[in-house]
């Protein structure tokens, strides 16, 4: 008994330099959860918490943060920030959550896939000149489970520990993600980059319908139905929406209520949803059927499943769904997903192997090591997922493709993201001709 009162004494001792740090000009640095010394997992959600002293009564109080994937910001036990981008950082005015003392800053962080992690800096202006900096580190204690007021002050982080750094802004592959940061005022609305800074060829025009709002997530794919009705799908685990449009504005917002998510392959076609998303039995190519015509979709047909531990789940995983000249799916797939089983022998793509002149040189980061061809693909199947094809291959995660009007298949590729800077980093044409001799081909 009396040796478990001691080590509490010793815990709270500990905990003291972590919960009330000193202000000072400091790099802010992607951290996440430790894990033991594993790596992150998909979905993963961990929780983060700083205590700092604020000595004097303050000017301004403006927080700059970015999650990957998602991160929510909170200062004494109210959420103040929430992101999606971990290529732009949202900035906001927190001025009035800040008090004279002792303050926390809180985050909530949850990763799709792949890296994980999250970066904030907190500036503060105080009356009389003097400045100070609280920012992502170190010195912030992190745990994998969430426990009653976490994100407020007075809670004692018992069994917390140390958060990871992987390194201070700039590094690769995230960069300057906090350059050109927007400061909003507190509780305002999210808004995407503006229409008139992206180019565009001579003719064209960009319009900004609907930046997605807080609880909206992070919009990675887009259809159209057969009244001209666009479909959304979120990242993360919020549901699809349709946007009604009338005169070139949006009439109606509609969140469906179907079981499936996170699809980052959307299309309309035969009266039905065609979906590669997270459904009822895993990541994989779902159908869903509007029987009346009015979007009312039925329930989730299987129709093609991806060969991974949870099938075309991740950022590597199964992606972009085009309806083809000759009226069959062509869906694109990352490097992260076999080719399903009951593959076509007959297949157009079907004489690849690896056939490289020096031993292989895996990545040095261990992503992606052992991956052996076809890697990425293009898979084609017909509109009830029979006969399912290999139409091209050779590819490392193609997000999306596309058809032109001379029936050529076209998607865009690159090199890995921490490769960026270097001679042998390029971005790609992917490029499937109409012919089926069973060849890709890639063009810089």
């Amino acid at each position: 008994m009396n040796a478990t009162k001691l080590s509490l004494v010793f815990i709270g001792l500990a905990a003291i330099p972590n919960l009330l740090s000193p202000l000072r000009a400091q790099t802010p640095e992607w951290i996440w959860h430790d894990n033991q010394g594993r790596a992150p997992a998909d979905n993963e959600v961990r929780f983060f918490r700083k205590a700092f002293m604020v000595d004097g009564a303050l000017n301004k109080a403006l927080l700059t943060a970015a999650g990957d994937d998602h991160v929510r910001i909170f200062l004494n036990g109210k959420q103040v920030l929430e992101n999606d981008d971990w290529q732009k950082a949202d900035a906001v005015d927190v001025t009035v959550e800040i008090k004279p003392g002792e303050n926390v800053i809180a985050a909530r962080g949850q990763n799709d896939a792949s890296f994980a992690g999250f970066i904030a800096r907190l500036d503060l202006s105080l009356k009389g000149g003097n400045k100070g900096t609280v920012v992502s580190d170190t010195s912030w204690v992190s745990s994998d489970r969430e426990a009653p007021g976490w994100e407020k002050p007075g809670f004692i982080a018992a069994g917390w520990t140390p958060a990871r750094s992987f390194g201070k802004l700039g590094a690769q592959p995230w960069g300057d993600v906090m350059a050109g940061a927007i400061v909003k005022g507190l509780g305002a609305s999210k808004q995407a980059t503006p229409a008139e800074s992206l180019a565009t060829l001579p003719g064209f025009r960009i319009e900004l319908l609907r930046s997605a709002q807080s609880g909206e997530g992070s919009w990675v794919s887009m259809t159209v139905d057969h009244q001209g009705r666009l479909i959304i799908s979120p990242q993360g685990k919020e549901p699809m929406l349709r946007l009604t449009l009338k005169d070139g504005k949006i009439e109606q917002l509609e969140a469906l209520d179907i079981p499936v998510t996170g699809a980052m392959g959307l299309l309309y076609a035969f009266d039905s949803l065609y979906v590669n998303g997270r459904g009822p039995q895993g990541y994989h190519l779902y159908r869903l059927r509007d029987g009346d015509g009015n979007g009312h979709f039925g329930p989730p047909e299987l129709l093609c499943k991806w060969n991974r531990g949870r099938g075309g789940d991740g950022e590597h995983g199964a992606h972009g769904i085009v309806l083809g000249p000759d009226k069959k799916l062509y869906i694109v797939c990352g490097n992260f997903v076999d080719v399903p089983d009951d593959l076509s022998p007959e297949s157009p793509h079907r004489n690849y192997a690896d056939d490289i002149v020096l031993p292989r040189m895996e990545d040095g980061n261990g992503f992606g090591a052992g991956k052996k061809p076809p890697g990425g693909f293009v898979a084609r199947l017909d509109p009830d997922g029979k006969n399912v094809a290999l139409f091209a291959a050779g590819f490392r995660n193609t997000y999306d493709i596309d058809f032109n009007a001379d029936g050529e298949l076209f998607g865009l590729d690159s090199d890995m993201e921490w490769d960026w800077g270097t001679t042998s980093y390029g971005i790609r044409t992917a490029c499937r001709p109409r012919s089926t001799s069973g060849s890709a081909r890639r063009q810089a």
